[in-house]
This record gives C-alpha cells, sequence and structure tokens, in this order.
C-alpha cells in the first residue's frame, strides 16, 4: 500500500506544473486542481494566483470543499469578483492555466464535457455538465488536463462532441485557426501523467508506481507508443506534509489510505 492516495498524487503532479506568476482558473467541479494551486502557493509558486468559477481570489478557508464554488471558499479570500470580470481577463488574454476535465477526452487532448452517445435525434444518451465559458480552452496559455477515471469510456480515440479545444486533428490545427496558445501540455489520471508527441497526440511520460503497463493499454482507447514507460516520481514526504497539513487537513483527497484517518 502506498503512503498516499491517488487524489493525493495528482494532486502533487499537477502543482509541480503550475509556475510562479501563473494565474490559474478551476472549474466547478475541480477538488484536485484547487488542491494542486493551493499546494504551490505553499511550495515552489508563492506569486501563483488562483480565481475559482465563482470568482473568488485565492482562498483560504484552512480546507478543502468537493465543489469549486462552494461559498465557503470566500473565507480569508484577497477578493471575490465576477463571471463578468473572469470572462473579460480572458478575452484579454490574462489566464496562464486552464484545467480541464472531460465525460471523453480524445488523443489530442480535446474534451466532450457535453454528452456521448448521440442518436438519430440529435440527442445524446448521456448528457454532461457542459461549459460556461468555451473561449477559456483558446485563450488560456496552457491547458492542464486531469481525469478521476482511466477507462477506455474516457480516454477515446475521438470525441463525440468538442466541448473545449485540444489540439484538433494535430500538428498546426490551432495555428491554423488563429489559435496563439499553448493549448493541453499534460493529462493527470490515475494510472499515468500523458504528454504530447510533435505530432500532438498523447504519449506516456510516466507510469505510476505499481500499475502494470497492460493495465494502462487495457483502459486506454487510442493506441500508445511503445514503452517501456519511467516511473513517476512520486510525492516527497516533505511536500505530503505541506498537503496534509496546510491545505487538505480533513482528510478529502484521501481514500482511507491515509495514516491517522479511518479507513
Amino acid at each position: 500500500m502506498s503512503d498516499f492516495s491517488v487524489d493525493e498524487l495528482m494532486t502533487v503532479l499537477l502543482a509541480r506544473e503550475l509556475r510562479d506568476g501563473d494565474l490559474a482558473v478551476t472549474g466547478a467541479s475541480s477538488l484536485v486542481p484547487v488542491a494542486a494551486c493551493l499546494l504551490a502557493q505553499r511550495t515552489h509558486a508563492p506569486n501563483l494566483t488562483l480565481i475559482t468559477p465563482a470568482g473568488v481570489v485565492n482562498p483560504q478557508p484552512g480546507r478543502l470543499y468537493r465543489s469549486a464554488s462552494d461559498g465557503r471558499w470566500v473565507e480569508g479570500a484577497e477578493a471575490v469578483g465576477t463571471a463578468y470580470d473572469l470572462f473579460e481577463m480572458s478575452e484579454n488574454g490574462r489566464l496562464d492555466v486552464m484545467f480541464y476535465g472531460g465525460v471523453q477526452i480524445d488523443r489530442r487532448g480535446n474534451i466532450n464535457l457535453t454528452g456521448t452517445g448521440y442518436q438519430d435525434s440529435g440527442r445524446p444518451r448521456f448528457r454532461g455538465p457542459g461549459l460556461a465559458n468555451t473561449s477559456f480552452a483558446v485563450v488560456s496559455k496552457r491547458i492542464l488536463l486531469f481525469s478521476a477515471a482511466h477507462t477506455t469510456r474516457t480516454f477515446v480515440d475521438s470525441v463525440e462532441y468538442l466541448t473545449a479545444a485540444g489540439h484538433l486533428d494535430g500538428t498546426g490545427a490551432r495555428e491554423r485557426l488563429g489559435i496563439t496558445t499553448e493549448g493541453p501540455v499534460l493529462c493527470v489520471t490515475p494510472l499515468v501523467t500523458f504528454d504530447f508527441n510533435e505530432e500532438k497526440a498523447m504519449r506516456v511520460r510516466s507510469i505510476h508506481s505499481g500499475v502494470e503497463p497492460a493495465r494502462v493499454v487495457a483502459n486506454t482507447g487510442f493506441e500508445l507508443p511503445d514503452g517501456p514507460w519511467p516511473e513517476t516520481a512520486p510525492p516527497t514526504a516533505e511536500v505530503l506534509a505541506v498537503l496534509r497539513g496546510l491545505v487538505d487537513p480533513t482528510g478529502e483527497l484521501s481514500d482511507g489510505n491515509r495514516p491517522g484517518l479511518p479507513k
């Protein structure tokens, strides 16, 4: 058994990608990305600015809440803006990082949050939450993807509905449409961390400790470049101490695998 949960690992891996001075925005269902931003602020990126979808700037509530739109994030925050403020910043090119999960994520990093199983009527069998502002995927300087599930239903060769643009159909596609931002740079899952090759297709950057490569292949709905794949560097004891002591003292990221918390 590891000394950390899957969510704790994903939080640490996303935090490593954040830079001092970044302006980062999360979606509503973003426990792990919010925790990653708060962890980065307390370790290597003290000047990172986090804005939640409700417009809360740099919340400091002393614990984590499951929804990034929870009103309790206001406690200790530096400021509270509006959706208009957030959208205006996006259109002015001020967003450095946007986090996205997805009902589906394809090998080019395109995101489907709208629905799956489309019928002749044009209606999906499953309807997702959708997206409030699709332009975030275009104007944010880089995109960090994450998924709580790694299955062939989530990681597909091509999304059924393009809610937010990743690398579209490959190298140069964003540029041909006049999009100047970098787009998705990596994707963190419970099994691996993906990045993108020269053709803007996902490849395994690292595989998490204890995960068999065959499991990754069987649960990914597109072909992956051959291994061997490097092993993901685990969280250090020092970083875990900060995460648990200052960011998540109530164990919201724990799956029962944290010492001192009930299983």
